[in-house]
C-alpha cells in the first residue's frame, strides 16, 4: 500500500507480527500523512494466518507470508517493523539485509505512538477549524451583540449586533477601551459613575458570570436599554484570561412595561380621584342637609299660612295679595333647594374626563357655592377677589372643581375654631398663565411635614383623615400642566398658590 504524494520520498517497510499491534498499525498508517514521507509496506510475515493483522493486511492488498525467507525474496526493505515483543528477533537478524534496519518491538512501540500523536494532531487541527466555523457563524448570525474584552478593558472581537448597538465600524472599536467606545469616557465607568455596576469588572472581582441593565445614550440623545451579560474565558491554567459579553436590546420590553405601568397608575389614579370625590360628595351633602332644611321651614311656614288664607269663604284683595306674596317665597326657597340639590347632581356625577375651555373664575364660583353653608356651620368668614374677566383655562370642569375643593376642605379642617379663608385669582401675562390663591388663618404646616404633604396616604389628622386629598390635588394640577407651591408657618396660615397655562388673554 502506498500512500502516493510525487513531492514525498518513498520509504519502504516490512512489519513481522500480524498480530493486533499490526492492525493497529496499519490503520494508523492508512489514515496518517506525513509530511516529506509516503510509506510503502510491501509485506506482513507471520506463522499464523488467522492472525488478525495478517487478515487486514490482505484487504488492504498487502502481501502476506508465513515465513522470513519469502518474506526477505527480492525485497528493497529500508527498514524492518517487528512487533513480536522479540520472540523472533534472532531469526529475524540473522536473514534481514545488513543495509535494513530493524526497529525493534520497543521502537516500534515509541514509532507507533509517535503516529498516534500525529494522527491526534491531524484530528484537534480539524476540529479547530470547524470550532472556528462554529464560532463565526454563531458569533456573526446572533441578534445578540458580543464584544470579547481583555483585562484591561481592550475590545479584542466584535461582532456586527454589538457595532450596531454602538453605532461604530469595527476598525474603529479594535483594540480601543470599552468605556471610549460606549460612553466616551477616558477612564473605566466604575471610576466615573458612582454606583455604575461595570460587568467586566464584577466578572473579574468574581470569577463568575455577572448581570446588568445598562442605559446607552444614542448620538440623537435617544435612549436604550440593554441587558448585558458577562462570562468569564479561562486559559489552560483556570486563570481568567478575556471576558465575553453579551448584549441584547430591551429598550422596547422596558417601554412596553413603562407604559403599562402608566397606564395602570391613570387608572388607579382615576379611582382614588372618584373615591375622594365620594367622600368631598358626603362632606358637602351633610352640610346641605342643613342649609336646605331651613327653606323647608320657611315653605311649611308659608304652605300653612296661605291654607288660613283659602278657607275663607270670600278671599278680598288684601288675601290675593298676601297669596301672591308667599307664593313669591315659595318658589324662591324651591329655586334655592334646587340650585343646592342640582349642584350635588353635577359634582356627584361620574363621567369621563373631558377636557375643554373653561373659566376658572365660574369654576371658583360653583365651588363657594357648594360650600358656603358648610363654613358658615364651621363659623369661617370667606372673602373673595377674582379676576375681573375670564380666565379660560384647557381643562376638565369636574375634576378642577374637586382640587379647589379639596384645598377649601383642608383649610376648613385646619380651622376648627373659625377663622378666615381669602380665594383670589389673577393672570401672569408675562408668563401666560391664569393663578389662583386660596389662604386660611388656621394652624398652618410644620417644616417636617411641609416636604410630605403632597405624599400619598400622609396625614396630620388624627382620625378621619386619608391622606389623598391633597395628593390628589397634585395629581390634578400637574395633569392640566399647572403647577402647586404651598406657603406655611405653624399657627400662621397656610397659602396654597395654583397656576395653569392660560389659553385666551
Amino acid at each position: 500500500m502506498i500512500i502516493k504524494n510525487e513531492k514525498k520520498k518513498i520509504f519502504n517497510i516490512g512489519i513481522v507480527g500480524g498480530g493486533r499491534a499490526c492492525e493497529y498499525f496499519l490503520d494508523l498508517i492508512k489514515t496518517t500523512s506525513f509530511p516529506y514521507l509516503d510509506l510503502n509496506i510491501l509485506g506482513v510475515c507471520d506463522i499464523n494466518p488467522k492472525a488478525k493483522g495478517l487478515i487486514k493486511a490482505r484487504k488492504l492488498g498487502i502481501p502476506i507470508f508465513e515465513n522470513f525467507h519469502d518474506f526477505f525474496n527480492d525485497k528493497k526493505f529500508n527498514a524492518i517493523i517487528e512487533l513480536t515483543n522479540n520472540k523472533s528477533l534472532p531469526e529475524l537478524m540473522a536473514l534481514c539485509p545488513d543495509n535494513v534496519g530493524v526497529i525493534e518491538h520497543n521502537i516500534g512501540r515509541l514509532l507507533r505512538n509517535l503516529f498516534e500523536m500525529n494522527q491526534n494532531l491531524i484530528k484537534t487541527k480539524e476540529q479547530a477549524i470547524l470550532d472556528k466555523g462554529y464560532y463565526e457563524i454563531l458569533f456573526e448570525q446572533t441578534n445578540l451583540g458580543v464584544v470579547i474584552l481583555d483585562l484591561e478593558f481592550n475590545i479584542v472581537d466584535a461582532n456586527k449586533a454589538y457595532l450596531k448597538a454602538c453605532r461604530k465600524i469595527k476598525k474603529n472599536v479594535l483594540g480601543e477601551k470599552c468605556y471610549k467606545v460606549v460612553k466616551g469616557f477616558s477612564v473605566p465607568c466604575s471610576f466615573d459613575m458612582k454606583n455604575f455596576d461595570c460587568p467586566l469588572i464584577k466578572t473579574l472581582d468574581t470569577g463568575k458570570p455577572s448581570h446588568i441593565i445598562h442605559e446607552y445614550i444614542l448620538p440623537d440623545n435617544k435612549t436604550e436599554y440593554f441587558s448585558i451579560f458577562a462570562y468569564p474565558i479561562r486559559g489552560l491554567d483556570n486563570e481568567v484570561t478575556h471576558v465575553i459579553e453579551l448584549w441584547q436590546n430591551i429598550t422596547s420590553e422596558i417601554t412596553e412595561k413603562w407604559e403599562n405601568k402608566v397606564k395602570r397608575i391613570h387608572s388607579d389614579m382615576k379611582k382614588i380621584i372618584q373615591e375622594d370625590r365620594l367622600v368631598a360628595l358626603g362632606k358637602l351633602v351633610a352640610s346641605s342637609v342643613h342649609e336646605i332644611n331651613n327653606p323647608i321651614q320657611g315653605l311649611l311656614t308659608f304652605s300653612h299660612i296661605i291654607k288660613d288664607i283659602t278657607q275663607k269663604e270670600n278671599l278680598d284683595k288684601k288675601d290675593l295679595n298676601q297669596i301672591r306674596e308667599f307664593n313669591s317665597h315659595i318658589i324662591r326657597e324651591l329655586e334655592r333647594c334646587g340650585n343646592i340639590v342640582s349642584g350635588l347632581l353635577a359634582f356627584s356625577r361620574e363621567s369621563a374626563l373631558k377636557f375643554a375651555n373653561t373659566d376658572i373664575n365660574d369654576i371658583l364660583k360653583t365651588v363657594i357655592a357648594l360650600t358656603r353653608h358648610k363654613l358658615e356651620l364651621s363659623e369661617i368668614k370667606l372673602k373673595t377677589s377674582l379676576y375681573k374677566s375670564s380666565l379660560i383655562v384647557y381643562g376638565d370642569n369636574s375634576q378642577l372643581q374637586q382640587c379647589f375643593l379639596n384645598i377649601i376642605f383642608n383649610a376648613i379642617d385646619a380651622m376648627p375654631k373659625g377663622g378666615k379663608i381669602t380665594i383670589n385669582s389673577g393672570i401672569n401675562k408675562d408668563e401666560k398663565k391664569v393663578w389662583i390663591e386660596i389662604n386660611d388663618n388656621g394652624y398652618g404646616i410644620s417644616n417636617q411635614d411641609m416636604e410630605h404633604i403632597f405624599d400619598p396616604f400622609f396625614t396630620t389628622k388624627e382620625e378621619g383623615g386619608t391622606g389623598l386629598g391633597l395628593s390628589i390635588v397634585y395629581g390634578i394640577v400637574k395633569d392640566h400642566k399647572g403647577d402647586v407651591s404651598v406657603k406655611s408657618s405653624s399657627n400662621k396660615g397656610t397659602l396654597f398658590l395654583i397656576s395653569f397655562p392660560c389659553v385666551i388673554f
